[in-house]
């Protein structure tokens, strides 16, 4: 097939997946060129893997001095610019005649223009909805102004109406796991095809480094939905003299540059465990990679991690109960062989049911079968 792939992404899990998407689809011997906007290029843009790389110059730069102004110039770019740049780039892919266009997010408006304007087949791939505009925990809270926060309300309902037309011109969807499914049906009323994400176990892998009485923990102090309040009382509930290390990991380090694969597979080995207690989560790829690594991952029971974690042989699914969360870690610390086990499960289980090859075959059977009933 010739396939064109559209994305426009800051260093990240979603990325990942395009680029091993990309990755994956051109070692099946497929045609794959790269559209994006042009910007920061980073270890996970697949330029090395595509046919071609197109970039687009898009600039959302501010040049006021007033914040009103800044915030009015920002979302005109936002919504008018980028539209009309979007509606060029479907005019040029449209004109090389690609059996389908692969269309990921693009970050300014999560679901992109471009599926609007392209007459080629195109397909959605979906890693979460406009969370904005439906999650509760991140609505806009300050009501001290009254004049911004009605500003805000508007923009946010103009961004949830141009992420909904968006997706709803794609000629197919697919989510990234039966969560992100669910999500779409609700907020988009369409019903997309799986197409989950993988690991790569060459990368991630088992070390076998002498473990540290440490547990890492993926997430930020101050956002209240990841969960570092659980993580907090529950190493606190541990007795001292066996209380692990908490660690806990942000993607960038304190000189500001991204953490490397390497130096993600070194923490994922030392650690007893991995702390995913994020209270809401759509899939993530921190337990794969975490149980690829043969880390045995403790997570909350919500729906991205009921489908990648298996209770009890792969990790732990738990409910918002830090005693549960100490309870399962000291019995983790007393009981080395249970670790050594649990651990040897989870990298097994990952390259069984989990790996990109897998997965690219599948995202292949459903782009093939697609492009069919286009013809």
């Amino acid at each position: 097939m010739k396939i064109a792939v559209f994305y426009n992404l800051l260093f990240g899990g979603a990325k990942r997946v395009v680029y091993e998407q990309v990755k994956g689809l051109t070692q099946r011997n497929h045609r794959v060129d790269v559209y994006r906007l042009d910007g920061e290029i980073d270890v996970f843009d697949p330029f090395q893997f595509a046919h071609s790389v197109h970039k687009y110059a898009f600039d959302l730069g501010i040049f006021q001095t007033v914040p009103v102004l800044d915030r009015l110039e920002y979302d005109f770019r936002a919504f008018y610019n980028l539209k009309n740049l979007h509606h060029k780039i479907a005019s040029d892919i449209d004109s090389n005649r690609y059996d389908l266009v692969l269309v990921h997010p693009d970050r300014f408006t999560q679901s992109p223009y471009l599926l609007r304007f392209l007459k080629t087949p195109s397909v959605y791939y979906c890693q979460e909805p406009l969370r904005i505009a439906y999650e509760y925990s991140l609505r806009f809270t300050e009501d001290n102004f009254l004049v911004k926060k009605l500003y805000e309300e508007a923009i946010r309902y103009i961004r949830k109406r141009i992420d909904r037309e968006n997706v709803r011109s794609a000629s197919l969807t697919l989510a990234s796991c039966l969560h992100i499914r669910e999500r779409m049906i609700e907020s988009y009323d369409v019903y997309p095809k799986i197409s989950y994400p993988g690991i790569d176990p060459k990368v991630f892998k088992q070390l076998h480094l002498k473990k540290s009485n440490e547990v890492i923990f993926f997430g930020n102090k101050d956002v209240v939905t990841d969960g570092y309040d659980l993580v907090y009382e529950a190493i606190q509930r541990i007795p001292k003299h066996i209380r692990p290390k908490l660690t806990i990991i942000s993607w960038k380090k304190e000189n500001k540059k991204r953490l490397t694969d390497i130096e993600l597979v070194k923490l994922y080995n030392n650690s007893l465990a991995t702390l995913c207690l994020s209270k809401l989560e759509t899939f993530g790829l921190v337990p794969l990679e975490s149980m690829s690594c043969g880390i045995p991952v403790i997570a909350t029971n919500i729906s991205g991690h009921r489908e990648t974690v298996k209770d009890g042989k792969t990790g732990f699914l738990v409910d918002f109960s830090t005693k549960e969360i100490a309870d399962i870690l000291i019995s983790l610390i007393q009981n080395p062989s249970k670790l050594e086990t649990i651990g040897s499960s989870a990298h097994k289980y990952i390259i069984k049911e989990w790996t990109w090859n897998k997965r690219v075959l599948e995202l292949e059977s459903i782009l093939k079968n697609f492009a069919r009933n286009q013809e």
